[in-house]
């Protein structure tokens, strides 16, 4: 009698502990978002390309630096380089960085009449083995997960193509954004010391695939895992695996890719915010 009370309190001393590491990671995870401005650098590899995010938050602006989208550098023409500088005041109103200065979207040249200007989605040349992407022919991919569950039902008239694909996106993409996505959609959570790991479930996979005001990709199904570093009582790191099947202009296509976030500067981030940008962010008009 005197064991199995032994057992029991074990293991109810032991739940109550896991259930309590389970709320710590997941208030570590949403206290990003308290702070108000923070910086963060994000390295994305997938199965066409390798590319690095650098973004800052502050006074509920975000600067962000990426990658060209190529839909962007034929409306800027030469003065398109390497890397594109946007602020975002939310999802649907920044402002571009240009050789004439801060620009909203309507002030860019369009390539041709009927340019539209939700045309985001750009695929750049296909190139395999991306860096860092073995290929590997066992039953896991080079993101470590089977196989198999990349391989949801379509259609027969509608083939998944094959070619490399990536997803890079201009889109306002905040971690804390990111990590109430983990918090809220994760189908488990494993905590052991400073480290959070799980899977997500297709909803927030597909949210994560996927950012606000890309209307013209339309996930279909998708699966995902994450890791996170707590520093304290936040998070310092997480990485994101996420693969799935997303209709872009019309056509299924498999896309795999995994990203490591590093956060920092968390309640200290600065930033100047020209006057010219808030001008024209307080002069575009709603959505």
């Amino acid at each position: 009698m005197k064991l199995q009370l032994s057992l029991m309190f074990v293991f109810t001393a032991a739940m109550s502990v896991h259930a309590a590491s389970v709320e710590i990671a997941i208030v570590a995870a949403m206290r990003l978002s308290e702070g108000g401005n923070y910086s963060w650098h994000t390295s994305v590899f997938d199965d066409a390309r390798s590319y690095e995010v650098d973004g800052k938050l502050c006074r509920g602006y975000t600067w962000q630096r990426q990658p060209m989208p190529k839909t962007i550098a034929k409306r800027l023409g030469r003065g398109a380089g390497d890397l594109l500088e946007a602020i975002f005041k939310d999802t649907y109103h920044y402002v571009i960085a240009t050789d004439a200065g801060w620009r909203n979207l309507s002030e860019l040249p369009k390539a041709h009449d009927d340019w539209q200007d939700d045309e985001w989605i750009y695929v750049t040349a296909p190139v395999w083995p991306a860096p860092d992407l073995p290929a590997d022919e066992s039953a896991f991919d080079p993101f470590g997960l089977p196989r198999a569950i990349y391989l949801p039902v379509i259609r027969n008239d509608e083939d998944v193509s094959a070619r490399p694909y990536s997803n890079a996106q201009f889109a306002l993409a905040q971690p804390h954004q990111e990590l109430a996505i983990v918090v809220s959609c994760h189908t488990d959570l494993c905590v052991e010391g400073d480290v959070v790991s799980g899977s997500l479930n297709d909803i927030g996979a597909q949210l994560l695939l996927v950012h606000d005001g890309h209307e013209y990709i339309k996930p279909v199904v998708a699966t995902g895992r994450f890791k996170l570093w707590l520093h304290g009582e936040s998070v310092a790191k997480y990485v994101l695996e996420l693969a799935g099947i997303l209709v872009v202009e019309r056509r299924p296509v498999y896309v795999r890719q995994k990203s490591t976030t590093v956060l920092s500067e968390v309640g200290t981030t600065a930033f100047t915010l020209p006057s010219d940008v808030r001008e024209r962010l307080a002069g575009q008009p709603g959505r």
